[in-house]
């Protein structure tokens, strides 16, 4: 197809592209955004995709794709790209999603080819500017024995991402309002313009709620069925003045157990929720839900004495490995400290990869080894 012509040369193309890139990486939400944040994660992993083992311009490993899906460096740091046409994808998890609670997270971006999103949003050319997600994959919902029967109303309801906030299921709808608009651009919002997005669903037998960075921005009933799995999908394009949009850090988990309750059970309970930067002990943001929630137990319950254990897979070598996992499990101890709790009533110990729960020869397994467990003292 011939391309409409433009004002600016290859090579201008490039650089403002690349610039694009740049002022994306560079941007974050900051973590004081997320002091009331109270989304928990799943318990058990059924499927997580930094997307490290990747290599630039393949198809993404983990994943069954349709359409121009590859994956894609952006400032150093690899992500899936939904390039162009309508492509879709769905995580190979090694069992059907078939629990009724489970929770999905993953960061998105929206850019634009040719310009900064905030740029291309004053222009009026923010075409393809909607994700969306399908809680089964095409084989399953359009099945039509699992249609009614099964799927209930996650069939011919998808969920509905927009670039703007604006989030939909259903007859649900709700918009994100906690960030600060751009002045003359409506309701284009800073935190998401130009900046990875983090997206936080909690599925139940009863609701699917869902946060954009730390506002829960929708809370949908549901009456009947369950989900099968979860397949994105976007309107993108690689022509010159369309948007494509970005993934990465996915993980799909299954449950969501109250830390008390398992801790007066089992002695134990795997944060889920606390998660850092790749192969660094730097907190992010999201991990606020966890650490609201652990705070508000250890000063509800006073007596509680807990052990931070710090856990790596065996990627790497051991010695790394082990000293990471302590930084990590004193980060943890800093952060709880921070919020209020006794720092005499918490002990850090990195086990580095010594105490697996997964078969680190597997990818399945990899994603539960990496954790920060709190041990009851």
């Amino acid at each position: 197809m011939k391309k409409a012509s433009v004002s600016f040369g290859l090579l201008e193309f490039v650089f403002l592209a690349t610039l694009s890139l740049t002022q994306i990486a560079n941007a974050q939400v900051p973590e004081k955004s997320y002091a009331r944040f109270d989304f928990l994660p799943g318990d058990k992993v059924l499927f997580e995709d930094d997307f490290l083992d990747e290599s630039v311009d393949e198809i993404p490993s983990h994943w069954v794709v349709s359409g121009k899906i590859e994956i894609v460096k952006i400032n150093n740091e690899l992500t899936m790209g939904l390039l162009d046409g309508t492509p879709t994808a769905y995580p190979r998890l090694k069992n059907d999603l078939s629990p009724q609670r489970f929770t999905v997270e993953f960061d998105y971006l929206y850019r634009h080819n040719t310009k900064t999103w905030k740029q291309a949003v004053a222009d009026g050319n923010t075409g393809g500017n909607r994700l969306e997600i399908q809680f089964a994959n095409n084989d399953d919902y359009y099945n039509r024995e699992l249609q009614d029967n099964v799927l209930g109303d996650f069939y011919n309801n998808t969920l509905i991402i927009g670039a703007e906030g604006i989030v939909q299921f259903a007859n649900a709808k709700g918009s994100y309002t906690s960030g600060k608009k751009i002045e003359d651009l409506g309701d284009t919002y800073e935190d998401l313009c130009d900046k990875w997005v983090h997206v936080s669903i909690a599925v139940t037998e009863k609701s699917l709620k869902v946060y954009l960075n730390s506002e829960r921005v929708l809370n949908a009933q549901i009456t009947k069925g369950r989900a099968l799995g979860f397949q994105l999908s976007a309107n993108t394009s690689s022509y010159e003045m369309a948007s494509q949009v970005f993934i990465k850090n996915v993980r799909v988990a299954e449950g969501g157990a109250d830390p008390y309750k398992t801790l007066s059970a089992d002695g134990r309970f795997i944060a889920r929720g606390i998660n850092f930067d790749v192969a660094k002990a730097t907190l992010k943001p999201e991990s606020m839900g966890t650490f609201n929630t652990i705070s508000a137990m250890m000063k509800e319950h006073t007596d509680l004495k807990l052990e931070i254990g710090g856990h790596t897979d065996a990627s790497g070598d051991d010695a790394g490995n082990l000293k990471l996992s302590q930084e990590r499990a004193d980060a943890v101890k800093n952060k709880l400290v921070s919020l209020g709790v006794d720092a005499s009533r918490l002990s850090t110990k990195g086990y580095g990869e010594t105490q697996p729960i997964g078969d680190n020869n597997t990818f399945e397994g990899k994603a539960e080894n990496r954790r920060v467990e709190f041990v009851k003292m």
